[in-house]
């Protein structure tokens, strides 16, 4: 299941020129540091090994795991006529006048909670309730939601959308893919301040720029998981059920295709 690679993926930037943008390698005359070519590549290789590692180690992350896990838990329980009754369950709580920003506020609340109580709050789960939040507002706004002013019962029948196989396909695609994108990120500040000598982008356009970039290669990137997640989500919850247990092991599967898809872009870079 979901075993087959989709082909060549299509980018719209190699992963050098993305780096290039947060690397300077193009001054543009507002004192953006500059490196050589061959700095650009060599911070680029060093940022995905360094992330290669930090992957494998996210895949026990029990934040990481429980923020998949209650994505599953909010797409289904939309399916259900008392949306609201199914939410207080999870422990998300809306008013009748929500919006998108208070769906996602309530989801962070929850996985907040659950860390809390388990004392294992990380950078990677901070990443991956950032990158869900991004993914259910994203795809909101696909749907014509609007953001600022919407209904609980708007808000349903978009997140109804994502429970069908294809929806969570969507959905998958653009948590992993936002949760590379913050990933790399992390490690590629970092291997940058290094190159750099702590000299950071001035210019906010520059982040912004860069930002978009990686999070476009990124999203495109994680096409690899595309079709897996709606055949896992969709074969799961109609077998057996998804529980926290199964999406875990689910979810490390996934990070692995992941894995291996940052392998061959080390070799693109």
């Amino acid at each position: 299941m979901g075993h087959t690679r989709l082909g060549s993926i299509p980018k719209t930037q190699k992963w050098k020129s993305v780096v290039s943008l947060i690397a300077g390698e193009k001054s543009s005359g507002g004192g953006s540091a500059v490196l050589l070519a061959d700095d650009i590549e060599n911070v680029a290789i060093q940022a995905l090994d360094a992330a290669q590692n930090g992957l494998k180690a996210a895949i026990e992350d029990i934040g990481l795991q429980y923020v998949f896990y209650m994505l599953t838990q909010l797409v289904l329980s939309a399916r259900l006529e008392d949306w609201q009754a199914q939410l207080e369950n999870l422990g998300v709580h809306l008013q009748e006048d929500a919006t998108v920003f208070d769906l996602t506020a309530e989801f962070q609340n929850v996985i907040d909670d659950y860390l809390l109580e388990h004392s294992r709050t990380s950078d990677v789960s901070e990443i991956a309730q950032k990158a869900a939040g991004e993914a259910i507002a994203a795809l909101a706004s696909v749907e014509q939601l609007s953001l600022l002013n919407s209904s609980r019962d708007e808000l349903q029948t978009v997140i109804r959308s994502l429970s069908t196989k294809n929806g969570f396909s969507q959905l998958g695609q653009v948590f992993f893919g936002r949760f590379m994108a913050r990933f790399l990120n992390f490690y590629l500040s970092r291997v940058t301040a290094a190159h750099l000598d702590g000299d950071r982008l001035p210019q906010v356009g520059d982040i912004t720029k860069f930002n978009q970039a990686l999070q476009r290669h990124c999203e495109q990137s994680a096409r690899i998981v595309y079709e897996f997640c709606g055949q896992w989500y969709s074969k799961t919850e109609f077998q057996e059920g998804i529980d926290l247990y199964k999406s875990s092991r689910f979810m490390a599967v996934a990070l692995k295709k992941l894995q291996a898809e940052l392998k061959q872009q080390r070799g693109e870079v």
